[in-house]
């Protein structure tokens, strides 16, 4: 009869693949609008394209620009998202005049995307962004643990030009802490980021959700030039908007790799012995 010896080195490898058959990245929710193509406004409430969740557009139904502005996303081609050159965007307007104003309030104009982390941690997310040339140009990240209380993204990041993400902490007119300025226009930037691991409430939270929001307001708010505002032209469109985790462990799982370390630990003595 052959024997099977387990040592405490297969032992260990076996528990370590166990947890990494639980630490995998999952998909909670995608809002991917290149599988969607044209849709005509308004389109103004999307459910999420993979997982579950449901998006909105803020601060678009208003009067600041002398006209009743309402809300008016569509979806249009707009090339080279990250997905490559057929990429389609949820555009984010108002009609008539637009709908963006220097009036608006820091946080109040732009997107919503909510999606249950329930029995997930790890959260993590992206976003892709164009922005046209007389768009406004500072963004904020927010997220919401409770679904009322917004808390901006320390954590939002652009690998591709770190240059690109500002900390304010003197001018009113800017959000008080980490915001995107472009100062490009009329092109995507793609892949801009946020690791909300270590964020206080995120992970197992049916009540999740970020916003994508105007960093600025007033003299501060300006286009990709540098130049104030002119309150009657200009979008941001979105696409590959992703809010990842990885499984929460279930408490047997927990319990097993604890008897399981145990048990390797035992195995160690009774060898030395």
């Amino acid at each position: 009869m052959i024997k099977t010896i387990i040592t405490p080195t297969i032992a260990i490898c076996a528990l370590c693949g166990a947890l990494h058959a639980q630490a995998q990245t999952t998909t909670i929710a995608d809002w991917d609008f290149d599988t969607l193509g044209t849709i005509a406004a308004p389109y103004n409430t999307p459910s999420a394209t993979t997982g579950t969740g449901s998006a909105s557009i803020l601060g678009m139904n208003n009067s600041y620009n002398g006209t009743t502005s309402t809300a008016d996303g569509d979806v249009t081609s707009t090339p080279n998202a990250s997905t490559g050159s057929g990429s389609y965007a949820w555009r984010i307007r108002g009609t008539t005049g637009n709908g963006y104003s220097t009036s608006a309030p820091i946080g109040t104009q732009g997107v919503e995307f909510d999606a249950s982390t329930t029995g997930f941690e790890n959260i993590q997310i992206s976003f892709d962004i164009y922005f046209t040339t007389a768009a406004p140009a500072e963004i904020q990240l927010q997220y919401t643990t409770d679904g009322s209380t917004w808390i901006n993204a320390s954590e939002l990041a652009y690998a591709t030009k770190s240059s690109y993400i500002l900390n304010n902490s003197s001018n009113p007119n800017l959000v008080n802490g980490t915001y995107f300025y472009e100062t490009g226009g009329q092109a995507w930037y793609n892949e801009l980021t946020a690791n909300l691991s270590l964020a206080s409430g995120v992970a197992n939270d049916s009540s999740f959700g970020i916003r994508i929001v105007n960093a600025a307001t007033g003299t501060a708010e300006t286009t990709s030039t540098g130049a104030a505002y002119g309150n009657s032209s200009g979008n941001w469109r979105f696409d590959n908007v992703t809010i990842t985790g990885t499984a929460v462990p279930e408490p047997s799982t927990v319990a097993l790799m604890g008897l399981g370390l145990a048990g390797v630990a035992a195995l160690r003595r009774k060898l030395k012995a």
